[in-house]
């Protein structure tokens, strides 16, 4: 396997505060490390561990193109970077495998077109804690977080107080491109070498064959690109200059040989790191993030968690296992402000099918209900901002809640407001409510409409009390995109409907809709929908007239 970066078993945090470096201070650092960054040294330096193939020429470099010199616990090692166009003038790109060991990690500089000892433009310090990777990769390792390797780097002006682009120039970032191109440009610095090298061929879609390295990446056959390459770009002409499409990383850390290189695909994902790493917002919320990752957004279900009876709370399961909750806010603030993990990836919920919010329990907060693969099924009493407390099993595993499509919480029933009655679709379209669930178990059953009947064609169910009067609804996505509102379920049954939305393309996109309170009015009746594309909506104060105003919590992909 070809690393080029050392890994750390315990990864610390990337700071990513901005923060400004007075000049005196920023010359001062640049002299310094010009002064350690001796031609000798520079070549002593050795790689960072961490088709037909076409041959690669070694050469002199181009001044967007430089080495990243590292020094890790007393050896100095190597990678490649990019100048990208930036509002500061002042961001690289490069390989995120490269910085898992950042804190252990010092004299950090980049030598543009650096070759044979020369630093023909300086030396550029990069700054500390301004390193900007993706906290997915940090989390899921080199393997599973492979399409995430990429890393902006913030650098400060070299000794005279001119920033790096202002030098060189820079490229810009190519985003969302295909795969092939033929030609494209490869450039990279081999450790064993005092110079970079330089290669033209075609670039295809790779989709990785191995479980645990998830996803599809750039691939381009180039020979001799060995250890100390990572991060080194993937180009395109563009006008005068050039963009910036990929960075030698991903797959197996940009590939187990020297004669074949990979990139993750430079996505949306990537504009939310430049983003984060230039000062700017990536969607306008700074907690949900970007639709690239609510794409792998699982199971939604929402409740009061947090202790703000007039706000709900949002709980996701995303497809990795991760489960988090997400505290309701007011408007201004965006509906939410605080992301709290309660579940870390590769956990238990990997195997949830379906999880509904409500108040079992009779704490001081809602509980989840969450039914298994292997058919059990769990109450997670009080749940709140610092985790589960506690599980119940109210079903054993089985055979027969493997058939449970869907399950909602809500209160359908006359004898109390509580919402402890559960709902549950049953994959032979019967409809089934239970009564007063708590964590002695399941009781009353009564049976709102028999199988095989339409109900087997409901994708997406969810509950909230729409039509306002203290009786819980079901809303329901049908498989032709289809939008119907129940409303008044209790235990005599349904009592009509009201078609939403008729049946068209649109809605067929919506994976996962999950209702409540998230605006002023205080009522349980605001519908988010979380869209295939992993945009995130919500229609607030829904009610049996229709779908009214739209809000986006999560735009679209760019």
């Amino acid at each position: 396997m070809r690393t080029h970066g050392r890994l750390l078993a315990t990864v610390i945090g990337i700071v990513l505060v901005m923060f400004s470096v007075p000049p005196a201070q920023a010359a001062s650092a640049a002299g310094e490390l010009d002064r350690y960054w001796t031609p000798q040294r520079m070549r002593d330096a050795v790689p960072a561990a961490g088709g037909p193939h076409v041959a690669s020429t070694q050469f002199d470099g181009i001044p967007i193109v430089g080495q990243l010199f590292i020094t890790e616990d007393g050896e100095d090692k190597l990678c490649t970077a990019t100048v990208v166009q930036s509002p500061g003038k002042n961001l690289l790109v490069s390989a995120a495998h490269c910085f898992l060991d950042d804190e252990r990690q010092t004299n950090l500089a980049f030598v543009p077109q650096y070759h044979d000892g020369q630093k023909p433009f300086g030396v550029f310090p990069v700054k500390r804690g301004q390193i900007y990777l993706d906290d997915r990769y940090v989390q899921l390792g080199v393997n599973r977080g492979a399409d995430l390797d990429f890393a902006f780097l913030v650098v400060e002006p070299r000794e005279d107080g001119r920033n790096v682009e202002e030098v060189v120039g820079g490229a810009e970032l190519g985003i969302n491109l295909p795969f092939e191109h033929d030609p494209a440009r490869l450039i990279g610095y081999p450790g064993e070498r005092d110079g970079p090298l330089d290669c033209v061929n075609k670039t295809t879609r790779f989709n990785s064959p191995e479980a645990d390295i998830p996803g599809s990446f750039l691939k381009i056959d180039c020979a001799g690109f060995s250890p100390g390459t990572s991060g080194g770009p993937f180009l395109l002409p563009h006008g005068d200059g050039f963009q910036v499409f990929g960075v030698v990383g991903g797959f197996k850390t940009g590939g187990d040989t020297d004669d074949t290189s990979y990139s993750s695909y430079f996505d949306d994902d990537v504009v939310a790191e430049y983003r984060k790493a230039v000062g700017e917002s990536d969607t306008g919320h700074p907690v949900l993030g970007n639709a690239r990752t609510w794409q792998h957004a699982k199971i939604l279900t929402s409740g009061h968690f947090t202790g703000d009876p007039d706000s709900s709370d949002l709980v996701v399961v995303w497809d990795d296992g991760e489960l988090t909750l997400y505290r309701g806010a007011d408007e201004q603030t965006g509906y939410f402000d605080q992301e709290i993990t309660l579940a870390r990836p590769r956990s238990v919920w990997t195997h949830a099918v379906t999880v509904t919010a409500g108040d079992f329990a009779g704490g001081a907060g809602d509980d989840l209900v969450v039914r298994w693969a292997d058919g059990e099924l769990t109450l997670y009493p009080d749940v709140n901002e610092t985790g589960l407390h506690g599980e119940i099993q109210l079903q054993p595993p089985n055979g027969l809640w493997t058939h449970a499509k869907s399950i909602t919480a809500g209160s359908f029933t006359n004898d109390s407001a509580d919402t402890d009655d559960l709902v549950v679709g049953w994959d032979d379209g019967e409809l089934t409510l239970y009564q007063n669930v708590d964590g002695a178990g399941l009781h009353a059953e009564t049976q709102l409409a028999a199988p095989g009947g339409d109900w087997s064609h409901a994708v997406t169910v969810t509950s909230g009390d729409f039509t306002g009067n203290d009786n819980y609804d079901l809303m329901v996505r049908w498989v032709d995109g289809e939008v119907t509102l129940y409303p008044d379920v209790d235990e005599d049954g349904l009592h009509g409907e009201h078609r939403m939305q008729p049946p068209n393309d649109l809605w067929k996109h919506a994976v996962v809709i999950s209702a409540g309170s998230f605006n002023s009015n205080g009522w349980p009746d605001d519908l988010i929908v979380r869209w295939v594309d992993g945009e995130l909506g919500m229609h607030t104060d829904t009610d049996e007239a229709g779908l009214h105003a739209e809000v986006t919590l999560v735009d679209p992909p760019l």
